[in-house]
């Protein structure tokens, strides 16, 4: 029943129908992606060195047990 209606529909079956269409030589992150890439990295680097920034300025003085 499913593959008479995706039959009437037009639909392939298959997530990629044509393997010909799909060049794995063109496809790269490129420039764009690169550059996203690299300002994350950066990110995660900047708050890194702030939360050890801030860890460092708590002062936490445990309470001695009530025996």
């Amino acid at each position: 029943m499913f593959n008479f209606l995706n039959s009437l529909s037009g639909n392939s079956p298959e997530p990629f129908p044509s393997s010909t269409s799909f060049d794995e030589t063109k496809v790269n992150p490129g420039a764009t992606g690169g550059l996203v890439f690299l300002g994350l990295t950066i990110a995660v680097v900047f708050l890194l060195f702030s939360f050890n920034r801030h860890i460092k300025k708590v002062n936490f003085e445990q309470e001695e047990p009530k025996s």
